[in-house]
This record gives structure tokens, C-alpha cells and sequence, in this order.
């Protein structure tokens, strides 16, 4: 008698997206050395409190945004210690203007990266787009927004259950309004 295979259960979207975000923050850490970017501490060096200074990876443009797949690009990141990133003043999350200005003349690149694409969004709950993100991230590499926009293009969202009652009209023309003479 021949066996079933076991069909492999899919990592839910959450959990995928820990990974990616861990394996972002390795890669922003990782191009910087394990140093702060903005004062240049290195990772378990002994800080101003007496304690090993632990490196964190900080976004310029917030990962809260829907469906922005710049929350997993390794340029819109620095490595910053606790202090720089959220502790001190000034610092990344308590002083905004001192991290853009810090950005555009340490970091011009990174600063037009983001802002030339901050607008992009694709579905981040495709499996396909989110393998594409994981296999840059680990590659420690950039990620390649167009291939991202040709995937989302090429996989339209699933319809939604249930519809709205005017799910059956046609909408493809509209009519044209006849004028009086």
C-alpha cells in the first residue's frame, strides 16, 4: 500500500515576515561592520552607562507602511547604538531633521534611493514577492524593485468573498449623455 505525502505547511505571513525583518537588521549591521553609523561605537564596546553596546538597525522610512517593500531594503537602514538610535538627542526616532540631514551628507545615495522610491507598493502578502525579498536579503543585496512590480503584476490579488450587490454590472463602458439640439 502506497503511502500519502505529507503536503508541506506553508510558514504563515507573520512569521515570514520576523524572518525577513531579522535578516534585514543582519544586513544593515553587517554592511556597517557592527559599528553605529552616526558616532561610530563598536558592538560590545563599553558604553557611557558601563555596559557592552549592543548594535541596532534602524529604518529611515518607517516599516509601518502598507504594502512598501522598502521596509526590507537594506538602504533605507543604518546601524546605530541604543544611544544614537532612540536614547539621545540627538537621535534617529526623537530627531527627525538631524537624521535627514545626517542622511543626505553621509549617505546621498541612500537618501535619493528612498525617496525616489518611497511611493512603490506591492503586495507583501505574495509568497512569490516575499521569497524574491528573502533570497536579496540573504544575499546581503539591494532589492530589485522592478522584478517585485513585474511579480505583483503578473499575480493579480484572489477576488474577495461575498462582493458588494453591484459586483455583476458592467462597468467597462459608461453611458454618454445625449445633449439637446
Amino acid at each position: 500500500m502506497m503511502k500519502k505525502k505529507k503536503k508541506k505547511k506553508l510558514d504563515p505571513i507573520p512569521k515570514i515576515n520576523r524572518r525577513l525583518f531579522r535578516l534585514w537588521s543582519e544586513a544593515v549591521r553587517e554592511r556597517a561592520g557592527h559599528k553605529c553609523e552616526y558616532c561610530g561605537i563598536e558592538k560590545g564596546a563599553i558604553n557611557v552607562n558601563g555596559k557592552k553596546t549592543k548594535i541596532d538597525a534602524h529604518h529611515f522610512l518607517s516599516r509601518d507602511i502598507h504594502n512598501c517593500p522598502l521596509k526590507f531594503e537594506i538602504l533605507n537602514g543604518v546601524a546605530a547604538c541604543p544611544f544614537c538610535h532612540k536614547w539621545g538627542i540627538p537621535s534617529f526616532h526623537r530627531d527627525p531633521i538631524t537624521t535627514i540631514t545626517w542622511l543626505i551628507e553621509n549617505h546621498p545615495e541612500r537618501y535619493s534611493f528612498v525617496l525616489n522610491n518611497s511611493y512603490i507598493r506591492v503586495n507583501l502578502r505574495n509568497r512569490k514577492i516575499l521569497a524574491e525579498i528573502e533570497k536579496s536579503l540573504r544575499n546581503k543585496e539591494s532589492l530589485d524593485l522592478e522584478k517585485l512590480k513585474e511579480i505583483d503584476e503578473a499575480s493579480p490579488p484572489k477576488p474577495k468573498m461575498g462582493g458588494s450587490l453591484f459586483d455583476d454590472e458592467d462597468t467597462t463602458e459608461s453611458p454618454t449623455p445625449q445633449k439637446d439640439q
